[in-house]
């Protein structure tokens, strides 16, 4: 038997379930009114234009989605972001509706964007433009499993898979974020840009790399920075002042073939050009020479290309007690090597060299001058004038002086012959290894 009490619940559960109800048929009503309406496609594209400072040029159909907010959906568009500093191709736009403003039909009211598939090209020579465009966002902009394309004078410089990039909306602090992948490796791409600052990371965390760079433009317009580069284990970092040309200081290299400090200046125009110098603390000549000799004497024409293009002149100097100095100048793909001193002061040797073809038919000419103290107070110099086939580890005597006087053919073959069996045993790379060299000139008297 029902008391009193539970008969007068009854009317006001019914009086919640028709409020729940007419609730439910409201919101229906208000959430699927937009897709009776017909939109105008000049409002959508004005608004995408207004806020994000897209320009889309054909729009053939727009879709309307509840689920899982109220959204407008174009598919397969191309568009433009700017003065088409971001050419995006083939993907598909989600515009979040405003629920507050869902009705109007005039124009179109939107929290942010999600681009999703497709690819997108950004053009490195403009990015601080790019970067205006971006943080000028009314609303936010966010990329979805797309592929990033970053162009150098329209080749392709570093392409991004599955990226995803979110833009900061005006007023919001200026940082581009991209996460994507590189190689099948995850990379991060963080960029923060203020009026008169700008920092950039890479992390590319499987590969090793991570690398910042920070730019600062002083009052005069000059632009200062530091970069710090790290990868496979390899450090590089120096700060730098651009006005004509860059100027490098306080720099430093960290790897298992060299440890230096470095700095100098590196010019672009006309020509790229680079002096730089290095101060050693360590130099693992074999290893260098095994690079040297896969990079220089190979068939890779990549190389060749490369070597013709990184003009510069180099000099070195060292920290250790075994002298190591002198300079490189590479200028139109003619290598020289100049000055250089070897060894301590009683064990040194001095020489000059020429690289003036490369791959398997490189030769390299060279002049060397050892100094011998053979008695007390006597001393005898050398000099050695011949060339270098770095294919086949082959070294051949052109001429051999001792004290000024030239030694007949017969003797400069036959110490020719002593130095290949007894010094180079089938391997350029003992040609660094000063107690073979020093051996061999001491035996010679």
């Amino acid at each position: 038997m029902f008391s009193i009490k539970k008969l007068n619940l009854i009317p006001k559960y019914k009086i919640l379930l028709k409020f729940i109800l007419y609730l439910l048929i409201f919101l229906i009503a208000y959430l699927s009114t937009p897709k009776l309406l017909n939109f105008s496609l000049n409002s959508v594209k004005s608004s995408l234009k207004n806020n994000n400072n897209i320009r889309i040029n054909n729009i053939s159909k727009i879709n309307y989605k509840i689920f899982p907010t109220p959204r407008l959906s174009i598919l397969n568009s191309d568009f433009e972001i700017g003065d088409e500093e971001i050419i995006v191709s083939n993907s598909a736009i989600e515009i979040i509706l405003n629920l507050g403003q869902i009705l109007s039909s005039n124009e179109i009211h939107y929290k942010k964007l999600l681009v999703s598939n497709g690819s997108s090209k950004i053009s490195l020579d403009n990015i601080n433009q790019v970067l205006i465009d971006i943080s000028k966002n009314k609303k936010k902009l966010i990329f979805e499993k797309n592929n990033i394309i970053f162009l150098k004078k329209d080749k392709v410089f570093l392409e991004i898979n599955d990226a995803v990039i979110r833009a900061p909306n005006l007023g919001e602090k200026s940082e581009l974020n991209i996460n994507g992948k590189f190689l099948d490796n995850k990379i991060t791409i963080k960029l923060n840009n203020t009026r008169n600052k700008k920092n950039l990371t890479l992390k590319i965390p499987r590969l090793d790399i991570d690398t910042s760079v920070l730019i600062v433009k002083d009052s005069s317009g000059n632009l200062n920075g530091l970069l710090n580069l790290e990868i496979f284990n390899n450090f590089l970092k120096f700060n730098f002042v651009k006005k004509n040309n860059i100027k490098l200081t306080n720099g430093f290299i960290r790897s298992k073939l060299i440890n230096s400090s470095v700095d100098g200046e590196v010019a672009f125009k006309p020509n790229f050009f680079s002096t730089l110098n290095f101060e050693l603390s360590n130099f693992n000549t074999e290893k260098i020479y095994h690079l040297v000799e896969k990079f220089f004497f190979s068939d890779n024409i990549n190389s060749f290309s490369l070597i013709k293009k990184i003009n510069g002149v180099f000099k070195f100097k060292s920290k250790f007690k075994s002298k190591f100095e002198g300079r490189v100048i590479n200028k139109n793909g003619e290598i020289l090597f100049e000055d250089f001193k070897v060894g301590s002061n009683n064990n040194s040797f001095s020489f000059n060299a020429r690289v003036f073809e490369f791959g398997k038919k490189s030769k390299v000419q060279f002049n060397l001058i050892k100094i011998i103290n053979y008695n007390r107070g006597l001393f005898k110099k050398i000099e050695i004038t011949g060339h270098l086939i770095p294919s086949n580890s082959k070294v051949i005597f052109d001429k051999f002086l001792l004290d000024e006087n030239e030694l007949s053919v017969e003797k400069t073959k036959e110490y020719e012959k002593i130095f290949e069996d007894e010094f180079i045993e089938n391997s350029l790379v003992n040609i660094f290894n000063k107690k073979k060299i020093n051996k061999f000139f001491n035996n010679l008297f």
